[in-house]
C-alpha cells in the first residue's frame, strides 16, 4: 500500500479527519490520556476548530530569542572593481582599464517578502512524550512567527509520513498560505499539540485502511517534498532551543540566505 494525500487548507483536512471510519484499529478515538496531550476526541475537534492557546506565552519567549539571533537582513555580495585582488575581468583588461580586478563585497538588503515554504514533519514514534512534541512545535511556531516579522512570507505545511516495510502513507496539509496572516492559535494546535498527529492524522489513515494494514501505524519517515525549509521528524527525547535554532540557520544558509548575528 502506498498513499499520498494533500489538503490545500485546514477546512478540507478537518472535514476528512472528523469523519468516522470502518477500521478495526482506531487509536484516534481512544479515551483521553497524556499520550494524546490530555485531549479526548471531542476536545481535540474543538481545539482543531478554535485553536490552542495554552503555550502561546512560551512561544512568545522563544520568538524573542530567535529575533535576538536572526537579524532582518540577508547578505548578498556585489562586484567591485579595483587595481588588485580578486579575479581578472578580461574585457576590462583588454580595454586598457587600470581597474580590471574584481572582488565581491558584502551588501545588505531587506527581505522584502521573500517566500519560504516550510515543511514541518509532525510524525513521531509512540515513545516520544507529549512534552517533547509540544516543545518542538513551540520552537517551530516561534520560528515561523519570527521569519514573518523579519519580512519573509511563509507557506506552512504539516507533514505526516509513515512507512511499513516497502509501503508509505504520506499526508500534507497546508495550514498557512504565503499570502495569509499567521493565525498562531490555529498553527500551534497543528504543529505542537500531540492530538494533531495522534488523533487527526491517525483518523485520516484509519479511513484509508492504513491502521489495519501497518502495525502501530508504521514508522515515522521523511517527507518526499521538503520545501525550502524542512523541519524533520522527532527521534530525540529532548528538544533544546539553541540546537533547534542552529539547525534552522544552517538550512536557511543552504537557500543562499546568510544570517547575520547581532
Amino acid at each position: 500500500m502506498n498513499k499520498y494525500l494533500r489538503f490545500d487548507n485546514l477546512h478540507d483536512f478537518w472535514s476528512c479527519a472528523f469523519r468516522e471510519s470502518t477500521a478495526y484499529i482506531k487509536s484516534s478515538r481512544k479515551a483521553s490520556s497524556d499520550w494524546y496531550g490530555g485531549a479526548g476526541w471531542q476536545e481535540a475537534k474543538n481545539l482543531a476548530i478554535c485553536g490552542w492557546t495554552d503555550v502561546l506565552e512560551e512561544i512568545s519567549k522563544i520568538r524573542v530569542n530567535l529575533l535576538e539571533t536572526i537579524t532582518g537582513k540577508m547578505e548578498i555580495r556585489l562586484p567591485e572593481y579595483g587595481i588588485a585582488g580578486g579575479v581578472i575581468d578580461v574585457g576590462e583588461y583588454l580595454c586598457g582599464s587600470p581597474e580590471y580586478f574584481i572582488k565581491s563585497v558584502p551588501a545588505e538588503y531587506e527581505n522584502q517578502g521573500k517566500i519560504i515554504r516550510v515543511v514541518c514533519s509532525i510524525a513521531c514514534s509512540a515513545d516520544i512524550s507529549p512534552e517533547v512534541i509540544i516543545k518542538k512545535g513551540a520552537v517551530i511556531c516561534a520560528l515561523i512567527d519570527a521569519l514573518e516579522m523579519l519580512g519573509y512570507r511563509c507557506e506552512v505545511i504539516a507533514n505526516s509520513t509513515c512507512s511499513f516495510y516497502s509501503s508509505r502513507f504520506e499526508v500534507d496539509v497546508c495550514i498557512k498560505k504565503a499570502n495569509q496572516t499567521l493565525n498562531m492559535a490555529e498553527t500551534v494546535f497543528c504543529l505542537a499539540h500531540p492530538a494533531m498527529f495522534r488523533r487527526m492524522m491517525f483518523s485520516v489513515k484509519e479511513q484509508e485502511g492504513w491502521s489495519d494494514y501497518a502495525y502501530a501505524y508504521g514508522y515515522p519517515a521523511e517527507a518526499k517534498d521538503k520545501g525550502n525549509l524542512y523541519i524533520n521528524k522527532i527521534f530525540n527525547r529532548e528538544v533544546v532551543n539553541s540546537k533547534a535554532i542552529e539547525c534552522v540557520i544552517s538550512q536557511l544558509k543552504k537557500l543562499g540566505v546568510t544570517i547575520n548575528y547581532n
